[in-house]
């Protein structure tokens, strides 16, 4: 019951949508064309006495006609079956693309969810994963399941019926007691498909569990690969392709693990399941050969009894033969719903916009570890058009995290921050993905908001004319850059963008000082308004307004941490 409340609300997003209505539709034409394949087997069933009958009667006439109705039946029923297939792999895209929207939207909230997502000491592992595979696997898994299982329940319901009437009834004496049973067929194939579900389930509870980490396992060594393709320049400059090695077989080794797992229990299901599959198409025969050995029955009949035996007791093992798709299709559930759930419950920014033009960010906090049990140092920032503020201290004292939470993506921390909505922070790790140079200069505003003159000459500036000619070249050009000329792309980025806060972690740090220098003061010519904050070990001191050293901001006092809580009434802001 946990996994189809789980399943709902997964899906309840889009069958709840402006956008379901067709699906709605396709959904019903699908059930429609599923369900009729039934009434197309007994059909068949109803053709195969008749067929045996004048096979036994030798009666050519009858013979030949059934030959014909054959052919027809068997035209419209691949009509039938092919459509189904065709509508439900459209319903399937059509549920996919709303879904994957939603879900990458989300990730990629104006709230940065996928990066607050990668802060957490409970980290989720691969949403790309979670994205690109799990979606599609549980629209499939979802749409099989449900098709299957009403086929299940109207092959039950039509061939019940079927057997009840043809198998008559058994009569015998027990103890001293007569006892008259009516479709005794009915209740012979219940008993013996009751059997194997059980024994299925007994065999096959470990499954759900394997699958789960086959699915975690598989992903992790995916992304180790990703990794080592997208740092090959320093694991080579390094030399470290045997530890790499060691790391991916150590990922692997955990495959292997589980795959050994997953192959001994689905061996052990699979003794029984194919075992009981063979003994399934012969059973029936043997139970009802009594009566036609009596001559209660004739060929027919007993072909008749037969497949209808055989398609009661499908549709009663549905959860047999459904019983390794229901298993992944918990742990798909499992995966995708622990990844929703995160994304709709994480806090919102913590951020106060700024009501004041003029002052673009006033910061008066105490910074607390990732466990939020260490202080990790206290200060008061407060910034107005045109400032420039520079940061130093020891490594690791806590120059980024400040960075970090004055853009909101660090919540541990006792105080306030209030800031303009209009801001960049640039980290000290520089990312470019695989894109057009103009959509990279830009970033994150469109190319097609500047003028080209304009992304030429802003090249220019920088240093970077000779790639002017390269505007609209798609390459990798995060190995072709190199770090110097990365960062000073970061600062082409922000000339175009013109944010009012600039917040720059060590993104001189490749540079030369010279060109550090001439970037900086270009900054101050273009922007004169915004107002920025340099995290750098470089001596610019004499190139910004205000300087404030960390070193001496670290372990506040008791009274400092007093004064802090009544200038923000006592407010702690944390999150867990």
């Amino acid at each position: 019951m946990q996994k189809i409340k789980q399943f709902l609300y997964l899906v309840k997003p889009f069958w709840c949508s402006s956008a379901s209505k067709v699906a709605w539709l396709l959904l019903l034409s699908v059930i429609v064309l599923s369900l009729s394949t039934v009434w197309f087997n007994v059909k068949l069933n109803q053709w195969n006495g008749d067929f045996y009958n004048a096979l036994q009667t030798l009666n050519g006439q009858i013979l030949y006609r059934l030959l014909g109705d054959f052919i027809v039946l068997i035209v419209i029923m691949i009509l039938v079956v092919v459509y189904a297939d065709y509508l439900q792999k459209k319903l399937l895209i059509i549920w996919r693309h709303h879904m994957t929207e939603k879900v990458t939207k989300q990730w990629l909230s104006k709230h940065s969810h996928h990066y607050h997502l990668k802060c957490r000491q409970d980290k989720l592992d691969n949403p790309d994963q979670r994205i690109a595979e799990d979606v599609y696997l549980l629209i499939k898994q979802s749409l099989d399941l449900l098709l299957s299982f009403l086929r299940s329940c109207m092959t039950l319901i039509s061939f019940t019926a079927i057997l009840w009437t043809l198998s008559g009834a058994i009569s015998f004496t027990l103890l001293s007691m007569d006892i008259y049973i009516p479709g005794y067929m009915v209740f012979v194939c219940l008993i013996y498909t009751l059997l194997g579900v059980i024994c299925t389930h007994a065999i096959g509870k470990p499954l759900h569990k394997i699958n789960v980490e086959k699915q975690r396992s598989e992903a992790d060594y995916r992304a180790a690969l990703i990794y080592c393709h997208q740092s090959s320049e320093a694991i080579a400059g390094q030399h470290g392709e045997k530890q790499e090695t060691a790391r991916l077989q150590n990922k692997f080794t955990a495959i292997i693990h589980n795959w050994q797992n997953l192959m001994n229990n689905e061996r052990n299901l699979s003794f029984f399941s194919v075992g009981y599959q063979q003994v399934s198409s012969l059973a029936p025969i043997f139970f009802a050969l009594p009566a036609f050995i009596a001559g209660l029955i004739n060929l027919g009949g007993l072909m008749q009894i037969r497949q209808a035996f055989m398609q009661v007791s499908s549709a009663l093992s549905w959860f047999i033969y459904a019983y390794r798709d229901i298993a992944i299709w918990q742990a798909t559930v499992t995966r995708l719903y622990h990844f929703i759930r995160l994304l709709d419950e994480l806090p919102e920014n913590t951020i106060i916009p700024s009501t004041n033009k003029d002052k673009l960010l006033d910061a008066q906090v105490v910074l607390r570890s990732a466990d939020n049990q260490q202080v990790l140092l206290s200060t008061n920032i407060e910034l107005a058009k045109g400032d420039t503020l520079l940061l130093q201290g020891l490594s690791g004292i806590g120059k980024s995290t400040l960075l970090k939470a004055i853009s909101g993506f660090w919540a541990n921390y006792q105080g306030v921050i209030q800031r303009t909505d209009n801001y960049l922070w640039i980290p000290q790790k520089i990312w470019l993905s695989y894109d057009r140079l103009d959509n990279l200069l830009t970033y994150p505003a469109c190319p097609q908001s500047f003028a080209r003159d304009a992304l030429i000459e802003t090249l220019s500036l920088v240093g970077l004319d000779k790639l002017n000619s390269e505007l609209e070249t798609e390459d990798d050009w995060s190995n072709r850059l190199s770090g110097g000329e990365q960062q000073r792309l970061m600062f082409a980025r922000l000339l175009l963008n013109k944010p009012d806060l600039i917040l720059l972690d060590e993104v001189t740090s490749a540079l030369d000082l010279p060109s550090v220098y001439q970037l900086i003061s270009l900054l101050q010519e273009k922007l004169p308004e915004s107002a920025v904050i340099f995290v750098s070990h470089q001596p610019i001191q004499n190139y910004v307004k205000y300087m404030i050293n960390l070193d001496t901001n670290v372990n506040p006092s008791s009274q400092e941490l007093a004064k802090l809580n009544s200038i923000v009434d006592n407010v702690f802001v944390s999150k867990v």
